[in-house]
């Protein structure tokens, strides 16, 4: 049997059932609004520090923050089109 079976007993082919939804959700800030050649999210104004049982932890204030690792930034990755330049 090639294919699956439907709530009525029928065969499905594998060409005819339904796909299932694409993961949309983009991984990076890069992904989503393109990248700014010449500059690191090190510097951008957005990026901030989170200390954390003597751990140092980077995010951007305009992604997810949360307490996960999945929304850690890397500081020397090139910054994305939302860069603004630290005011001192």
């Amino acid at each position: 049997m090639n294919g699956q079976i439907d709530i009525f007993g029928n065969v499905v082919p594998p060409e005819k059932m339904p796909q299932k939804a694409s993961n949309r959700k983009f991984r990076t800030m890069q992904q989503l609004h393109g990248v700014l050649e010449g500059k690191t999210c090190k510097t951008c104004a957005h990026c901030i520090r989170y200390r954390y049982h003597r751990k140092t932890y980077y995010k951007c204030e305009l992604w997810y923050v949360s307490n996960s690792e999945a929304t850690d930034i890397r500081l020397k990755t090139v910054a994305c089109k939302k860069y603004e330049e630290v005011k001192q």
